[in-house]
């Protein structure tokens, strides 16, 4: 106990650190851009010079650059965001309104992947060297090298611009049949490809990652003493096989969930998908400082947390992990 104690302790502070530096890095990254929002302040004819230099007071412009670091530092931490320069809005508000989108979408599409996922890659695993075993890794490098953008531009044409079938882009439409017929549907309409781009590319990986776990579990003596003891397939595949060889898939998973509000940035952007993603990109361009540090801070602090979750999973997991790091 006293080994788990220290090796999550040890843990948390590396995490700590590292959150730490990320947003060092990030502040100095944004200080080292050519543009600034006061440009775009001082270009705008509409802006009396009264309010342009007020609105550099608001926004810090007009402090020194380590100042602006510590409150910097002191407003991420403490989640005082300030407001956009150009929604007009607390930070805080879009956030709250476009990550659980994000979420939805993401965490949707990474749960049905690694469900689907695992099942596919115990089944072939179990049955390996056939037609469907070839087929199937085939076609799961396939979409494994395939980058999102690429998979979502060819569905986004074939389904939405060629057919028709789904819409080029929103989230939601209320002049539609469907949010006619209940919100929740014109939702999902808008979310089908997506969540279809997503789910294929995820799934490649976890198939994989299942066939492989499988295959070094199958060869071990007690699924041999299992199958001599006349045990049913289907229990030893998955009571006794799948389930020792789920361990890289569940701290994998953990780390995927943490990772999907990351991964937002691309993909949003192909399908104009107003997430979290897709807001980032639109503040970026728009030279939002407020908006964009807020949102590359959140994205970081969802993968860190996610990359600690999956380590003390696994620390529980596998005590050989928390004996390593405290030995």
């Amino acid at each position: 106990m006293a080994g788990m104690r220290r090796y999550l302790a040890s843990r948390i502070i590396q995490t700590i650190i590292t959150l730490f530096a990320i947003l060092t890095i990030t502040f100095f990254l944004f200080e080292a851009l050519p543009a600034r929002p006061d440009d775009l302040l001082s270009q705008s004819p509409l802006i009396k010079p009264s309010q342009k230099e007020y609105l550099r007071e608001l926004y810090g412009f007009d402090r020194p650059v380590e100042e602006r670091y510590f409150i910097f530092l002191k407003n991420m931490l403490t989640f005082d965001f300030g407001y956009s320069i150009s929604f007009g809005r607390p930070v805080m508000d879009l956030l709250q309104e476009r990550i659980p989108r994000t979420l939805l979408l993401f965490g949707l599409a990474t749960i049905i992947a690694y469900v689907v996922g695992a099942t596919v890659g115990t089944l072939i695993a179990w049955r390996r060297g056939g037609v469907t075993d070839g087929s199937t890794v085939v076609a799961s490098l396939v979409f494994y090298n395939m980058p999102s953008f690429w998979l979502g531009l060819i569905l986004l044409f074939l389904f939405a611009f060629i057919l028709g079938w789904f819409p080029l882009a929103g989230y939601a439409d209320p002049t539609s049949d469907y949010y006619a017929i209940h919100p929740a549907l014109d939702v999902a309409w808008h979310l089908f490809l997506p969540l279809i781009t997503l789910v294929l590319l995820t799934l490649a990986g976890t198939v994989l990652l299942m066939r492989t776990s499988m295959l070094d579990v199958i060869g071990e003596n007690y699924i041999l003493t299992a199958i001599a003891k006349g045990l049913k397939e289907r229990t030893v595949m998955f009571k006794h096989a799948a389930r020792n060889a789920s361990l890289p898939l569940i701290t994998s998973f953990v780390i995927a969930i943490a990772f999907s509000i990351g991964g937002a940035v691309v993909l949003e952007q192909v399908f104009s998908y107003p997430g979290i993603g897709f807001l980032y990109i639109t503040a970026l361009f728009q030279l939002d400082f407020p908006v964009a540090l807020a949102t590359l801070y959140i994205i970081s602090l969802f993968v860190l947390i996610g990359n600690l979750g999956a380590d003390i999973l696994y620390g529980y997991l596998d005590p050989r992990i928390r004996v390593e790091a405290t030995g």
